[in-house]
């Protein structure tokens, strides 16, 4: 090859050049790096054929259109010769020279490119002259300088190629030498040490994310203004980071939320609004409480004339949807559908109905949401009238006191008196006469049946007895799905009430708890057996066959006790077949009978859904292969599979109405 120099403009890309995709990659950054350094590198290049006066750059044509970029911007002189090696004949072939550039070049190591940073730095010049030398970002800078500090047992195993650039870039999240030393000495030999997530999850605990819900409810500025320290996070996206001042965040937050509360508390006009720093409510923050259903007022007129509105409009969204299902015009039905059902929902849930004579005692939570926005929860509860805010907790005691002084009160009738004792005494020796009573409940497995029976009917029947019990066992939450309007009970629901009525209540009507505990052990075992399973139904949380509400255990729960769901379970109108699209209706006529669809298919989606449901309850004239068919289907979500279970060698259980035998 022959060395020589030749204007930029006597220069064109050769159509020999192997390399197609992304070759506009890094061109920024490589003209930067020319302007500042000059072209360290000549190009490649052949005379072009039928053009003598012009070359074909074979190897460097990313240099070459960086040039180019610059003459543009007027950064170089287009008079400026570029120096080139000119490819004599019968060499390798232009193809070869261009393959052997592109595929043999070796990225710098990301250890090396750090370190290379640290020295120039070290001469004086600024992460942004170093950026704006090199054609990177500041930020690419500051990560590879973060890299080059890294606690030295870490870098040396980058530079070894023990590690990971992605490892490396995780333990520089945070600059914390004696942070990264204890999470890589504890993580080094695991798989978590292979886990870049894992690695930052690990650094991140003593420390609140910048994108955590408490964190973006205060609001960096706030934070900041208050002297709080974030260090960034110099290989994520710009705005992330850690606080490291934890303790003053959330005391920050919990202030600007109490505050949130408190005018929370006057538009609501609820005894009390208690702020709760987490995007859930824990089991914790309800001790002592006691949900508090009210009656909800019937719609406005306004209201309902908008509900008839999104009726009709939701009418009209099905018909367009059954025209045009698929592309973008459907999804923009499909969107308007989803907004209406939100809006009609929000409609029927009224405001809640709270008398004069509960409300000193009704109060709610204000949590975040996972955008740190506060929202209201929509669940109310009830303190004990001894303390009708529910707020005097002026130490970690204060709630657990409340709650056992308003037991107290319950079972006595009057205040208890001070046992004269210092409060640590006084713990210690509750729990000692706890244990004592635990160790002969546990030698009465009668009594402690009896005992965990009532308790859980109480929840049912009486849940005003539960705070005196002191007793744990009781039903949570259900948790039923929120969003539930105003439809009509269905035929389970109506079944469940039923049953539940016929129970004897006569044992709660007492209001001693203890006189209750004895009416409820005179009670038949049948009758208290009865009173456990309502409880233990009660306790299920909702759940389907598949999707978002799949338990399988529940399937499996119900394939093994034969539940027919058709037997207590008919699709109505009003509950099911109104909630489907027109097309839906259809494909459900079509399980029934492949004919039904074309006979009813010009029907409106009001008609042919009140068709379904006389369908589905055997009302409608019908051959008797069709009624079967009809009276027996229900969704398949609803359905309990059949699910195999495993030979036992356990005893049969004991009969219906008989308890079971008692040990000698």
């Amino acid at each position: 090859m022959q060395t020589t120099a030749v204007p930029h403009a006597k220069l064109r890309l050769s159509q020999a050049n192997v390399r197609t995709i992304a070759r506009d990659a890094g061109l920024e950054a490589l003209a930067a790096s020319i302007a500042e350094h000059g072209l360290l590198q000549p190009l490649v290049v052949t005379p072009a054929k039928g053009r003598k006066s012009l070359y074909d750059v074979h190897a460097g044509g990313r240099r070459c259109r960086a040039i180019g970029l610059l003459i543009e911007r007027g950064l170089w002189p287009s008079d400026r010769l570029v120096d080139v090696c000119l490819l004599a004949t019968g060499e390798a072939s232009p193809r070869e020279i261009s393959l052997a550039e592109n595929i043999l070049r070796e990225a710098m190591a990301p250890a090396d490119e750090a370190r290379a940073y640290r020295d120039v730095m070290d001469e004086g010049a600024d992460a942004a002259a170093v950026a704006r030398r090199f054609g990177v970002t500041v930020r690419h800078v500051e990560g590879r300088l973060r890299l080059a500090d890294l606690a030295p047992p870490i870098f040396a195993a980058l530079a070894e190629g023990a590690i990971t650039l992605d490892i490396a870039m995780a333990y520089g999240a945070t600059a914390d030498h004696a942070r990264q030393l204890a999470v890589w000495q504890r993580l080094a030999d695991t798989w978590q040490g292979d886990n870049p997530q894992a690695i930052r999850r690990a650094l991140a605990t003593d420390v609140l994310a910048s994108d955590h819900p408490v964190a973006l409810f205060l609001g960096e500025a706030e934070y900041e203004a208050c002297g709080g320290r974030v260090e960034r996070d110099l290989f994520s996206e710009a705005g992330r980071g850690s606080w490291l001042d934890v303790d003053l965040a959330y005391d920050l937050a919990l202030r600007k939320l109490t505050h949130e509360a408190d005018v929370a508390a006057l538009g609501s006009r609820l005894a009390w609004v208690r702020p709760c720093l987490a995007t859930y409510l824990s089991h914790r923050e309800t001790a002592g409480l006691e949900i508090y259903w009210p009656d909800h007022a019937d719609p406005t007129p306004e209201a309902l004339a908008r509900v008839a509105a999104i009726d009709a409009r939701m009418q009209e969204l099905a018909d367009c949807l059954d025209a045009c299902p698929d592309g973008s015009e459907g999804a923009l039905y499909e969107q308007e559908y989803d907004g209406l059902v939100a809006e009609r929902e929000r409609l029927q849930r009224s405001a809640p109905i709270i008398p004069d004579s509960d409300r000193p005692h009704v109060g709610t939570f204000l949590l975040l949401d996972s955008a740190g926005r506060p929202q209201l929860l929509d669940m109310y509860y009830r303190t004990p009238a001894e303390d009708p805010a529910g707020l005097d907790d002026d130490s970690d005691g204060g709630a657990a006191m409340a709650v056992e002084e308003s037991a107290g009160a319950a079972a006595g009738g009057t205040s208890p008196i001070a046992s004269g004792y210092s409060r640590a005494l006084e713990e210690q020796l509750a729990k000692d006469r706890r244990d004592v009573l635990v160790f002969r409940l546990a030698r009465e497995p009668d009594l402690a049946l009896d005992l965990a029976m009532f308790v859980l009917a109480c929840c049912v029947a009486k849940p005003g007895h539960l705070a005196a019990t002191g007793c744990t066992i009781r039903l949570c939450d259900a948790a039923d799905p929120k969003g539930l309007g105003k439809v009509p009970p269905s035929h389970a629901a109506q079944a469940l009430a039923s049953h539940a009525a016929g129970l004897p209540r006569s044992w709660s009507e007492s209001e001693d708890p203890f006189q209750s505990f004895q009416a409820f052990r005179a009670l038949d075992w049948a009758e208290r057996l009865s009173w456990l399973a309502l409880a233990v139904g009660c306790g299920l949380t909702a759940s389907l066959a598949s999707g978002a509400h799949e338990r399988p255990f529940h399937t499996q729960l119900g394939a093994m006790i034969g539940i027919a769901v058709a037997d207590v379970w008919r699709p109505t109108a009003e509950g099911f077949f109104d909630r489907l699209r027109k097309a839906q209706i259809l494909d459900v006529l079509r399980e029934i009978d492949p004919e039904l669809p074309s006979r009813h298919s010009a029907s409106n989606k009001a008609e042919l859904a009140g068709f379904a449901a006389r369908l589905c309850a055997g009302e409608t004239i019908v051959e008797a292969e069709v009624r079967q068919r009809a009276l027996a289907w229900v969704p398949s979500v609803l359905s309990f599979a059949a699910a195999p279970c495993a030979p036992s060698d356990e005893a049969p259980l004991e009969q219906d109405g008989e308890a079971p035998a008692q040990a000698a």
